[in-house]
């Protein structure tokens, strides 16, 4: 046996008190008990009896005795209960002989001690008599029959089997009503780890259909019985070994339940299921890892929604059900290729008697996606289809989660609804656990440790460990690898709630009345983040912190709009703040237009912000908008935050309003203006310092030369750009500079350098997800193509650079494409095509007032002359119908232009 060693330590003390000298056979922990108690019981007696009214000298002595009994028992018990803290029958031994011993006081520290084990290990108070003893010491009524056995507790109604030693029919698996779906993969899975493993556990969320993967798994086995023992009514980790011999049909069950399923089971080849064991884990390793020692022939698969962290023992994690992308287009037919959208259909057909109709597929998807693929929760929805529209169920379930709730009162408990499954598993944590849970629940884009501290506290760390061992919690797959190599530990991995849960988690916030203070930790930690990560998304670590700020990138929208809402009840100018912080993620991720709605907001909603402040803001404002191609009101915002620089004593600050403005002219083909302030912001930089600052003026100076037609001093300027940023550490302007060092190339006609720059530019900008460079870079990359005479692979560079410049909003550059695009079709030999592209370039720049480029105008013109002679009286009405065009019809027109096909001789171009 296993743990014979242990037990023979246990009992090491008796020596001592044994009338003849000799040690007791029997080392096991239940004659451990059996010893102890009846000793207790004759010390107790003697204690009752020598606190009589009458009491003679030999009754006084048999007291002390009994408590120099006492005494010495205390060792044997503290050590026994080392190896098994959750027996309550020690536990109570204990007390009594703590209170005969040493007094009343010690008792209850002893009662203490038992309470702070049972609710650390199991969640619960102790089991068995604790309770009670502990009432009769504390009163003074302890009577020798104090360890009266109770009544048995009732073991599951579960079908008896004759003991190995007879032939053993496998027992009774349950009879699944409706087909396990979507879990075909996985039930191999489960199957070949039990080969190669002796205990298998399937662990996962409530309802996420464990049970029903474990009983097809044990369906599947022929060469050997199975036994199912369902574990859910058991309500003490001692009791699990007489309900697993219940069910098993041992015929007889001696003090030690597990000695008496080994004598029964012997070597017999067999699996064993244990279904339901998280409230029961300290039982259940016990009974199994006694079981696997003795019994050589025996295999065991359990479910539970926390780990046992059995030696040796093989952990699948069952998810939810794969749900397809919430997008137009579906069908019902091809739901049915997706596990989640199948089951659903699986049973709205069921309970309705009909298939769904054929207008319910996207609904059915985004109910699904709702649902997060969540087995119970989705076949809780299905239930409700004979009522209900799917789409109706959809706007329903978002507004109240009791929707999912069964209307089967044959079903167990604990699935009759989401909520009965996410309380039962509560049931078994601290409120350190169930306080976290709540309250993560105002996440919105899943969280990570740092976000639970926020939100938890101190006690965050252990409590999310908790609600993770207990499936209420799940890890997020980490993303593929990337380029930046920084070391990744605990605190990069990120976690979620299943949609249902975290609906039952805020249902559970509101009315603790904890909802709005767990809405600020997470406002004030989010800004905190944005405000640390504003410096630090440039330089080497900025790919790490532009992971980061995505991965948070709902949560940070969430935070804009509570602080939006909160006024004065959140931290000062908390939404002001949080917008001049997202400045520069908001730009690297191309979100121009979103971010400048926030910052002009808040401005306004701010007028008597501090001067530095709405200065951080105005220009981040100003840059969004130039970006955005809203000229005027990027020169509105710049004006302003200058005069607010200027009060703050911010010389930066005025450095970069001077960027923005010659930014602006820039694009306006202003390019003497553009110079101006440039070199003011130049000499600024310089004063302050700034040597990013200055290499940043460089570049733009380099930028506007060679838009303006000058080549030489583009690249000179280019050039000292591109070595400070090499200087300094920063790869992706560095890319910048390399990328307009490739448009020099271009438009001197250097078509090989040209193409070797801009592919490293492209590269650095795809690889962090720079859309802005990705969409110049396709632009000039595929300028280099149509001069190499290439127009086929021009046109798909061309239609990434649009629909990279769509994606962002910049108007400017989208213009400059359609008309490289409108070149493409004229080689193409679809001149009205070709018509149609430049009117609507034509269009866009009489919208935002930038007219064609210096550097671009010759090859404008050219496509235009060529246009005009392939149409001739045509070219006027196609070139009018391009500027009528909206965008999204453009779209399409551009797309059939770069799908079009090639004149002849250029197939292979």
């Amino acid at each position: 046996m296993r743990h014979s060693a242990s037990d023979q330590q246990a009992g090491a003390g008796w020596l001592a008190t044994t009338r003849d000298g000799a040690r007791p056979a029997d080392p096991r922990i239940d004659a451990v008990e059996e010893y102890w108690e009846n000793r207790l019981r004759a010390a107790v007696a003697a204690h009752v009896a020598a606190g009589g009214p009458v009491a003679d000298r030999a009754v006084v002595t048999a007291g002390v005795a009994g408590a120099r009994l006492a005494r010495t028992a205390l060792v044997d018990l503290e050590a026994a209960l080392l190896r098994h803290p959750l027996r309550a029958r020690l536990w109570e031994l204990l007390l009594v002989a703590t209170f005969l011993g040493v007094g009343r006081r010690a008792a209850a520290e002893v009662e203490r001690r038992a309470r702070a084990v049972f609710r650390e290990q199991l969640g619960t108070e102790p089991a068995g008599r604790i309770a009670a003893v502990a009432e009769a010491v504390r009163l003074g009524r302890l009577t020798e029959d104090w360890a009266a056995e109770p009544a048995p507790e009732p073991v599951p109604q579960v079908e008896a089997h004759p003991p190995a030693t007879r032939p053993r029919p496998a027992a009774g698996l349950p009879v699944p009503l409706t087909p396990l779906l979507g879990r075909e993969d996985l039930i191999d899975t489960v199957a070949a780890r039990l080969r190669d493993h002796r205990v298998v556990t399937l662990t996962g969320a409530g309802g996420v259909g464990k049970t029903r993967l474990a009983v097809a798994v044990a369906g599947r086995i022929t060469n050997r019985p199975v036994w199912f023992v369902d574990l859910s009514p058991v309500e003490s980790p001692i009791r699990v070994p007489r309900a697993v011999a219940a069910a098993l049909g041992v015929p007889e069950v001696g003090a030690d339940a597990v000695e008496s399923l080994v004598a029964d089971l012997g070597a017999v080849e067999a699996l064993l299921l244990l279904d339901n064991c998280e409230h029961l884990v300290a039982g259940c390793v016990e009974l199994v890892d006694r079981l696997l020692a003795a019994c050589p022939g025996l295999r065991v698969l359990t479910t539970s929604r926390v780990e046992l962290r059995l030696p040796g023992e093989a952990r699948i994690r069952v998810p939810a059900l794969a749900v397809p992308p919430v997008t137009a287009g579906h069908s019902i037919a091809a739901l049915a290729a997706h596990p989640a959208t199948r089951l659903f259909l699986d049973r709205a057909e069921r309970v309705r008697g009909r298939p769904l109709p054929e207008e319910s597929a996207e609904a059915v998807v985004r109910l699904c996606a709702e649902l997060d693929g969540l087995p119970l929760a989705i076949e809780l929805a299905a239930a409700r289809t004979p009522l209900l529209s799917v789409a109706e169920i959809v706007t329903r379930l978002r507004a109240d989660v009791r929707l999912l709730r069964s209307p089967d009162p044959t079903a167990p408990d604990r699935h009759r609804s989401i909520a009965a499954a996410v309380e039962s598993s509560l049931a078994h944590l601290d409120p350190d656990a169930c306080r976290l849970f709540d309250r993560l629940s105002v996440c919105v884009g899943g969280f990570d440790l740092a976000a639970a501290r926020a939100l938890g506290g101190a006690a965050a760390p252990a409590a999310l460990v908790a609600l993770v061992e207990a499936s209420l919690v799940e890890p997020v797959p980490a993303p593929s690898a990337s380029a930046d190599t920084r070391p990744t530990g605990p605190d990069d991995v990120r976690y979620r709630m299943l949609g249902p849960v975290r609906r039952h988690a805020q249902a559970r916030l509101a009315d603790s009345g904890d909802e709005a203070a767990a809405r600020w930790a997470l406002a004030t930690y989010c800004l905190e983040l944005a405000e640390r990560a504003d410096a630090r998304l440039r330089g080497a670590a900025q790919q790490w912190w532009l992971g980061r700020m995505r991965a948070e990138a709902a949560n940070l929208r969430a935070a804009m709009s509570w602080l939006t809402e909160a006024g004065a009840g959140g931290p000062e100018h908390g939404d002001l703040r949080l917008a001049a912080a997202l400045t520069r993620y908001w730009r690297l991720e191309g979100h121009y237009r979103e971010g400048h709605d926030w910052l002009a907001a808040a401005l306004a909603r701010h007028p008597t912000a501090p001067a530095a402040l709405r200065a951080r803001a105005g220009t981040g404002a100003a840059m969004l908008a130039m970006l955005g191609c809203d000229y005027p009101a990027a020169t509105a915002h710049a004006e302003l935050a200058r005069s607010a620089c200027r009060a703050a004593g911010d010389r930066r600050g005025e450095a970069q309003v001077e960027q923005i403005l010659g930014s602006v002219a820039r694009e306006r083909a202003r390019y003497g203006e553009s110079a101006r302030h440039l070199a003011a912001a130049g000499a600024i930089f310089a004063e302050c310092g700034d040597e990013w600052g200055e290499a940043q003026v460089a570049e733009l100076r380099g930028f506007t030369a060679w838009l303006s037609g000058d080549l030489d001093r583009a690249e000179s300027r280019l050039r000292v750009s591109l070595r400070r940023y090499e200087a300094l550490g920063d790869p992706l302007s560095a890319a910048s500079a390399l990328m307009n060092l490739g448009a020099v190339a271009l438009y001197r006609g250097e078509i090989d350098r040209a193409s070797a720059l801009l592919d490293v530019a492209l590269r650095r900008h795809s690889a962090i997800g720079f859309p802005e460079g990705v969409g110049w870079a396709h632009n000039l990359r595929g300028l280099v193509e149509l001069r190499g005479g290439r127009p086929r692979r021009a046109a798909a560079h061309l239609r990434a650079s649009l629909a990279a410049h769509r994606q962002v909003g910049d108007r400017w550059r989208t213009a400059s494409v359609l008309e490289a695009l409108a070149e493409v079709a004229r080689l193409d030999d679809d001149p009205i095509r070709g018509a149609v592209l430049l009117g609507a370039a034509e269009r866009i720049r009489a919208e935002i007032g930038a007219p064609v480029p210096a550097c671009e105008r010759p090859g404008v013109a050219a496509t235009r002359r060529g246009l005009r002679a392939a149409l001739g009286d045509g070219y006027p009405e196609a070139h009018r119908r391009g500027r009528e065009l909206g965008i999204d019809t453009l779209l399409t027109t551009c797309d059939i232009v770069c799908a079009g096909r090639a004149p002849a001789g250029q197939a292979a171009r």
